[in-house]
């Protein structure tokens, strides 16, 4: 499902918490994030223009590359074990010939695009919303049970090393039947509930983390919603 890595695993926290001075999601602020069955998929829907400031907005048109890291965590409502993570990657350049702002995004494996947009505020919203963004396949979600998303936003994340995974990552993700000790994607599941939750870890120039109030999973059978989630 696009960029969703399903773990079910909770050593990733007690990794996390080995860290000092964590901070716990559901301490974290609360945000409305839409939720949707879509396709087999749940899928959310939020936006996070916020992670730009105003000098960040007009340093955009300085013609230099500007990245955003979106880091989208599923967890049962009421405590810190990770269900799933999905993520979305932009860059964004000015063409200060052309005057327009091209942007490369990156969800899962096969899944990178680029696109063009005129202003700045276009370019912003393209970088920062999650349309029908799916984190998680449904089978992977008990039936009427209470779950809530956290949310993490960098601009311009200064570790070299996790951007080289990501990039590692999201051109081969691991599957559900993964399991710790494998390598690959379960070291970037444990690294994002790390950073998550710890953000002395894998500093950016500005971040964003919140998470959604709890909301229940749709019972057994439910019908999905509209058509299957793009990637």
């Amino acid at each position: 499902m696009g960029a969703v890595l399903a773990l079910g695993l909770t050593f990733a926290l007690a990794v996390a918490l080995a860290f000092g001075g964590v901070v716990r999601a559901e301490d974290l602020p609360t945000r409305a994030v839409g939720v949707v069955p879509r396709g087999g998929a749940l899928t959310i829907d939020v936006a996070v223009p916020d992670v730009f400031t105003p000098e960040a907005r007009q340093r955009l048109l300085s013609g230099f590359a500007t990245r955003v890291l979106v880091r989208v965590y599923l967890q049962e409502a009421g405590t810190s074990k990770a269900i799933a993570v999905a993520v979305q990657r932009v860059e964004i350049v000015y063409d200060i010939w052309d005057e327009k702002f091209q942007l490369r995004l990156s969800r899962g494996p096969g899944t990178e695009r680029e696109i063009e947009v005129p202003t700045l505020g276009q370019a912003v919203e393209a970088a920062t919303a999650l349309r029908q963004f799916p984190v998680a396949p449904l089978d992977l979600l008990v039936p009427d049970h209470r779950y809530s998303i956290a949310v993490r936003c960098d601009l311009n994340p200064l570790s070299q090393e996790l951007l080289a995974e990501l990039r590692q990552w999201l051109r081969q993700p691991s599957g559900p039947q993964r399991r710790p000790g494998t390598g690959g994607g379960d070291s970037f599941f444990g690294t994002f509930v790390t950073v998550f939750i710890n953000p002395q870890i894998d500093e950016s120039e500005h971040q964003v983390r919140f998470v959604s109030p709890p909301f229940v999973s749709p019972p057994a059978g439910h019908p999905t919603a509209g058509p299957p989630a793009k990637p």
